[in-house]
């Protein structure tokens, strides 16, 4: 099976197969044969080649592509532009790194030198954008390799798999005995695992079992959502366009393929003082069958104690590292609405962000503190329950929520760094949800309800139907956070946004994202948004906060 630190070559066979081999061969002796993979040499016969290679590239977290000076110019025996077809193996294979946010490195070969956005196809663009190293020829060439080697091991060393390789109940699927193959082999991926030397697995059988998991090819009906005076949102609102994505960071989500179980629901609990903050994220296939489970860890966590005559109450968050990133949803994403603005670069500075929705007993706290502008309801929820997410809440009531945590804090003293407290923009917010990925869903190209509370009984893909509970659940209840340790940006409750920044407050229409208890799961994804009125009281529609120094 590919390695969560597995590196794919992509190049052009005509133009650079000599330097490419090289490259390859140094690569392979510092990180070993199995965890290189250069040649596209055998795909499973009747198997949709196009979803093969989007399958295989996902598996890897780099992508090294190889420019040689005539890569722009390649043709076809017709005399095309090879990357004008949307179906060429190269372009399918950069552009699907791209789509995934995997570490993306043109390697520039023969004096080549990184081509413009403007010559390339609209999904190869961001190629543009990304740092690229150039591998000259002797004796250049071992000194150039040993620099792109040290770049590839800080990304590999940031990876922190977790979880066993366990076959998948072959219950999920419609074709057993392709399910049962696949099992055994990921049954002896884990014995191999667990020996003192693994055995390194043949690259025709690595390609042959990558096949089995892409049969079908899912799709979803597109939802036309119309919002009636929604806010618009514009590349000046979010934040101002930043052509540069080289400063993306080279956090990467996906890891080991091992179709792990979904553990049991469970709470997480907050850290001790001193500890780090620890979470795990999953992801899944198209099938919803879990692909990869990663553990994470960092420092870079608060928790707010708010002192009431009931006691102590906390309020945890987690720092986001700021950046830029993909903004929208691209019209080809199962559930798009066309009269969503497009796709824009946006920018956001760093910002901590409340790791879940705000509960019920935490809202209960607030209201206990002196009034700023308006009473609060102490009890509004539709549905009971201290740990529940706090709902029937209006966009001016989460706004007082804010104020007077703010006016708490002032009368407190100094010592915690973390000092004011809003709602999230729109931009803040979809980065937070998407924590670097550009699939429907952080957990990737669907959603189940294993992992999330929405109505799973009409599959988003290929996946199973799940259940429709009616009801919110307990925050942080899956056990499941996406990579920047934040539960329940799918589902459960919607949740209210704030203003874009100089926007001003000229309508009663408010933006909520991430869906709820009652959404379909095309109304969970990272870049869906509604409009609601401010003074809205439902019981699908909550909040979380964002902290500032």
């Amino acid at each position: 099976m590919t390695s969560a630190k597995s590196i794919f070559i992509s190049y052009r066979r005509r133009n650079s197969s000599d330097i490419t081999g090289r490259v390859y061969d140094r690569l392979v002796a510092h990180f070993s044969e199995d965890r290189v993979f250069k040649d596209v040499d055998s795909i499973p016969f009747g198997v949709n080649y196009r979803h093969h290679l989007e399958q295989e590239v996902s598996h890897c977290p780099v992508l090294l592509a190889i420019i040689d000076p005539n890569w722009l110019g390649v043709t076809d025996a017709r005399g095309r532009l090879k990357l004008a077809n949307p179906a060429d193996w190269v372009r399918v294979e950069i552009e699907t790194a791209l789509q995934r946010d995997r570490l993306v490195i043109p390697v520039l070969v023969g004096g080549a030198t990184l081509p413009d956005e403007t010559v390339l196809p609209e999904s190869l663009k961001g190629l543009a954008y990304r740092q690229s190293a150039q591998v000259r020829c002797d004796p250049d060439f071992h000194r150039d390799v040993d620099r792109l080697i040290h770049r590839i091991e800080g990304v590999f060393s940031g990876l922190a798999l977790g979880g066993n390789v366990s076959a998948p109940p072959p219950g999920n699927f419609s074709a057993p005995s392709l399910i049962n193959e696949l099992a055994t082999a990921l049954a002896t991926a884990s014995q191999s695992a667990q020996s003192s030397k693994p055995s390194a697995m043949g690259r025709r059988r690595w390609l042959h079992l990558m096949g089995l998991g892409l049969l079908g090819g899912g799709a979803a009906m597109a939802v036309r959502n119309q919002v009636p005076a929604l806010e618009p949102l514009t590349a000046g609102d979010i934040s101002r366009a930043m052509p540069d994505l080289t400063t993306w960071p080279d956090h990467l989500q996906q890891a080991l393929e091992h179709g792990s179980p979904v553990l049991p629901n469970r709470a997480l609990e907050a850290p001790t003082p001193g500890e780090a903050y620890s979470y795990e994220s999953v992801s899944v296939d198209e099938f919803g069958m879990g692909r990869s489970q990663i553990k994470f860890s960092t420092p870079a966590y608060q928790e707010l104690s708010i002192d009431t005559l009931a006691g102590a109450i906390a309020l945890q968050l987690v720092s986001i590292g700021g950046g830029q990133f993909v903004m929208g949803a691209p019209a080809t994403e199962p559930g798009h609405d066309p009269s969503q603005p497009p796709q824009t670069i946006a920018a956001v500075e760093p910002f901590w962000m409340s790791i879940y929705p705000i509960t019920q007993k935490q809202w209960r706290a607030v209201t206990m503190l002196p009034a700023v502008n308006s009473p609060l309801d102490p009890d509004p929820a539709h549905f009971k329950g201290d740990d529940l997410p706090v709902e029937q809440v209006s966009w001016q009531e989460a706004m007082e929520f804010c104020a007077r945590l703010n006016q708490w804090i002032e009368t407190q003293s100094s010592d915690f760094p973390l000092r004011h407290y809003r709602l999230p923009t729109e931009a803040e917010w979809e980065y937070a949800c998407r924590a670097k990925t550009t699939t429907p869903f952080n957990t990737g190209q669907t959603l189940t309800t294993e992992l999330a509370n929405y109505d799973g009984t009409h599959p988003y893909r290929q996946e199973p139907a799940g259940t429709f509970r009616g009801t919110t659940t307990a925050v942080g209840g899956f056990g499941k956070a996406n990579d920047f340790g934040l539960y329940d940006m799918h589902g459960n409750v919607l949740e209210w946004c704030g203003l874009n920044p100089n926007t001003q407050d000229t309508t009663a229409w408010r933006v909520v994202r991430g869906g709820s208890w009652k959404s379909l799961p095309q109304h969970c994804r990272s870049a869906y948004r509604a409009g609601l009125r401010a003074d809205t009281h439902s019981p699908e529609v909550g909040f979380r906060l964002v902290a500032e120094g």
